[in-house]
């Protein structure tokens, strides 16, 4: 421990902290706190630390690093176990990647439902898990076209389990997940796209939708699980940092959808959506419309309407990529 820090040490619950405030101003390093999401994030060298209340793990450049005791906040106040503080702040960390390597090259596609599994069912016995699963395959052949490496979380009619989606997702280091799914609903008026990203339900609507998709959790066999576990901690720190991007996502395929399609845009909302739970990345449920409604339906059953919707949903997707391999300094 560096004399100039030991002053500052405090004793709680039998173990050595240091205030992050503190810390960051004996050391001369930037940090900010965000109150939405509970998460300080430190800037130390070339390294990006985040830390949250109440976890044991802190994130170094987006890699895991164990902290031997959870992170505390006390009177307004973060606290950092101290051993932790200085083997990864008070030193320089690990380099950050080099510029130039941060961009989107890997896009998971997850066709929701399948096989037993067909989702809403529209007027004709028209198959939520049918239409979406071609708008998938035509957004496939579009993004694959911009030489991005495109990947399905199924490519035919079967059952994926929900809890399988996202473990594909980051199985394969993708950079984001794009879930596709269509609504119905008991009102036949309803109509229009909208986008999600996981969060607490933006209203009595989103929550039902939510509940209505994660209703296939029923044909599922679940192991037993740790809530306490590292890899359950771990994302609930990656979730935290990727909400704000996984919005940004959302609104960039809103708008791409209204450059496409003559229905209504229902805008970006958030919900529980068990598909997007533990992915390790960006990651969004894109609703292309509503299998119920009589004028919509009639849409969807055309493969020109479809290949609108997938067009709609690249144009969004390619325009969120350039806009994020901008900012993170990526040239090709």
């Amino acid at each position: 421990m560096a004399p100039d820090l030991a002053r500052f040490l405090s004793r709680i619950d039998g173990l050595d902290y240091l205030p992050l405030n503190t810390l960051c101003q004996q050391y001369h390093l930037r940090w900010t706190w965000e109150p939405d999401t509970q998460v300080a994030q430190v800037m130390a060298g070339d390294a990006a630390v985040r830390l949250s209340p109440g976890l044991s793990v802190a994130l170094v450049n987006g890699t895991p690093q164990p902290l031997g005791a959870p992170v505390l906040i006390r009177g307004g106040i973060v606290w950092v176990p101290a051993q932790a503080a200085a083997r990864w702040i008070a030193p320089r960390p690990p380099p950050e990647p080099l510029p130039g390597t941060h961009a989107i090259r890997t896009i998971v596609l997850d066709p929701g439902h399948g096989g037993r599994d067909p989702g809403g069912i529209g007027r004709g016995g028209m198959r939520e898990k049918d239409v979406v699963l071609d708008v998938a395959r035509r957004l496939q052949a579009r993004l694959a076209a911009d030489g991005i490496r495109v990947l399905m979380t199924r490519s035919d009619d079967r059952f994926i389990p929900l809890s399988q989606r996202a473990a594909f997702a980051n199985r394969h280091r993708a950079d984001l997940l794009i879930s596709v799914h269509a609504n119905s609903s008991r009102a036949r008026s309803a109509s229009g796209y909208e986008v999600y990203f996981l969060s607490e339900a933006t209203d009595d609507a989103a929550r039902a939708f939510a509940v209505a998709e994660n209703a296939s959790l029923a044909m599922e066999v679940f192991p037993a699980s740790d809530a306490t576990s590292t890899e359950a901690i771990v994302w609930d720190l990656l979730n935290a940092e990727n909400r704000t991007a996984s919005r940004e996502l959302a609104a960039a395929v809103c708008k791409g959808l209204k450059r496409y399609l003559p229905a209504s845009n229902r805008g970006v909302k958030s919900a529980r959506f068990y598909v997007l739970k533990w992915a390790q990345m960006p990651a969004i449920l894109i609703e292309v419309g509503f299998v119920t409604n009589g004028t919509e339906s009639r849409r969807l059953v055309m493969a020109d309407y479809r290949q609108h919707v997938s067009d709609g949903i690249a144009h969004g997707l390619l325009a969120y990529k350039q806009l994020y391999e901008s900012t993170n300094g990526f040239s090709n």
